[in-house]
């Protein structure tokens, strides 16, 4: 990762922090990536100003490291709300559509997205995008009983798929925390990620998309020099002093 990623990713992970310390959440929900684990570096210099809160987690990954830094963690199956939320992006639109699941985390991360009362996603520059898909190819995560016939489904409906495999270690398919196989989607031109949500959604099989749809309130932009918040209006008001 560049170094000036790394400086305008930092800024707006230190941004998106005071605006939690804001809030004061007594619950948080915390994504996956590199992204999020230097939200956590940030975080673990101003613990003080949240003492009081618990974290729950997209991955057992994020969970390792919040433990290891003595953050008090909670399991996702036995919260029933979370305040706030915050995590990275792959790619973020111009109506604060996303495309997320880089790290194979994405259908708990809409889990807490979706139960979260405030939603903060923090990205450098470089993940702005006039399109999603411009860049990257949407995660899908498909139960592994089902690969064969939802991989021939999306191959029916012309879209470029490909299974996403393992890098290093154990050979074979990437596997989400919730033991779904990883498929990249790569969207068409003439898709709305709208749409193509609904169709993806739409197959017996499929778990989850990394499409994240109306899923932000504000995103943290950082640059090598400043931080830009965008924001999407909600229809109901939200007040801090509401947790």
């Amino acid at each position: 990762m560049a170094s000036e990623v790394i400086v305008a990713r930092k800024r707006a992970c230190e941004e998106a922090l005071k605006r939690v310390v804001e809030l004061k959440p007594r619950i948080m929900g915390i994504g996956t990536g590199s992204t999020v684990e230097l939200f956590v570096e940030v975080l673990s210099k101003r613990r003080e100003n949240l003492r009081e809160t618990a974290y729950v987690c997209s991955s057992l990954h994020t969970c390792h490291i919040l433990s290891e830094k003595g953050f008090t963690v909670l399991h996702l199956g036995s919260t029933t709300s979370i305040d706030v939320y915050v995590d990275g992006a792959d790619e973020v639109d111009s109506e604060l559509n996303m495309i997320k699941g880089g790290g194979a985390a994405a259908t708990l991360e809409k889990i807490l997205a979706y139960g979260s009362k405030y939603r903060i996603y923090v990205i450098d520059y470089t993940k702005l995008v006039k399109k999603l898909g411009e860049k990257h190819a949407i995660p899908v995560e498909v139960l592994p009983e089902a690969l064969g016939i939802v991989l021939t489904r999306l191959r029916m409906l012309g879209l470029n798929i490909s299974i996403r495999t393992l890098t290093s270690g154990k050979y074979g398919f990437v596997m989400s925390d919730t033991r779904g196989v990883i498929i990249d989607v790569k969207p068409p031109n003439w898709w709305s990620p709208r749409d193509l949500e609904k169709v993806i959604r739409s197959i017996p099989g499929v778990v989850e998309t990394g499409l994240f749809i109306d899923l932000a309130d504000e995103v943290f932009v950082g640059y090598p020099d400043r931080v830009e918040v965008l924001r999407k209006p909600r229809k109901n008001n939200f007040r801090a002093e509401e947790f």
